[in-house]
């Protein structure tokens, strides 16, 4: 009698810790709390799953809760206060595994897997981008058939030409293919390019600006806040992403090396990069940020080479 009762006490302990460690608990990479949808899930399972809210989940991402979501879409997540913790990530595929027992609530209207997975393959719609600038507007489709169209190419680069002099430029394909990948995440709306190429000038701060080359735009979108289109870029692979508290934009740029840095510069003024503890260093002039910094925006943008991030 006592063999028996002491195995099944063993058998509850192992049970109850079993059960504990396959509760669904938040993923980490980097200090970032982010999430990639997995087929049939919806907004409700996700807020459900790491026990936020959803309208909280909306806001960290910049939708709404009638915002579509598709499989493989990696949505930043929200801490318990609304505040999200960003950072520079790689994909990681275990992230899209769902949890054991994440299933619809009831009401909660999910897509039948196949239908997801016919989304995920392109059988929908095509996306459509829309961009504005003080040198002209674009909207239409970027790709057919995967590839980047003449037309498309044509548009955005008048809308990314340098807005003092109209000089054209050859827009990176990643930069656009991001472009896309932003303005899809954020359902499509219209995207403001504050600068984008910027011809070479011995007056800007380094010779090694990304925005010389067509590698590098500063923008924003109306309706979503700076911080949430920052904590979206800085999910992306291989770019560099500045946040300007002082100014109407965010930077972004494509590069081997993920980079994040915050000036407090305004319009016009020298790049003036937070510390080590992501303060405001005040209005001195700095030569150049510590190493990792990346690129500035402040008026014409500071640049570094990239074997120093």
């Amino acid at each position: 009698m006592t063999r028996t009762v002491f195995a099944l006490t063993c058998a509850s302990a192992l049970a109850l810790a079993a059960s504990a460690s396959a509760a669904p608990t938040p993923k980490s990479l980097g200090g970032a709390r982010v999430h990639v949808v997995y087929p049939g899930q919806t907004l409700a399972m996700i807020a459900k799953r790491y026990n936020v809210s959803v309208d909280a989940l909306c806001k960290a991402n910049g939708i709404t809760r009638k915002s579509a979501i598709r499989p493989k879409q990696r949505l930043v997540l929200p801490s318990r206060d609304g505040d999200t913790v960003p950072a520079s990530l790689d994909p990681d595929p275990d992230l899209a595994r769902p949890e054991k027992g994440d299933k619809p609530e009831k009401g909660d209207k999910a897509k039948p897997e196949k239908a997801e997975e016919k989304l995920a393959k392109g059988k929908k719609k095509a996306s459509t981008l829309v961009l504005s600038s003080y040198t002209g507007s674009w909207r239409g489709q970027v790709f057919k058939k995967g590839k980047i169209t003449d037309s498309a190419r044509a548009g955005i680069e008048k809308v990314l030409a340098a807005w003092r002099t109209g000089q054209h430029q050859a827009i990176n394909d990643r930069l656009i293919r991001i472009l896309v990948k932003v303005s899809d995440h954020f359902g499509g709306k219209p995207i403001r390019v504050v600068s984008g190429y910027r011809p070479y000038s011995p007056t800007q701060y380094t010779p090694h600006s990304r925005h010389n080359s067509g590698h590098a735009l500063d923008f924003s979108i109306p309706g979503v806040s700076n911080k949430v289109l920052r904590d979206y870029c800085r999910t992306l692979t291989n770019v560099g992403c500045g946040f300007y508290p002082n100014s109407s934009f965010v930077h972004l740029d494509v590069r081997e090396t993920s980079a994040y840095w915050v000036d407090f510069s305004g319009p016009g003024q020298a790049p003036r990069y937070a510390d080590a503890q992501g303060r405001d260093p005040g209005e001195a002039e700095r030569e150049e940020p510590a190493v990792g910094a990346g690129d500035g925006s402040g008026g014409d943008e500071q640049t570094f080479d990239p074997d120093e991030i």
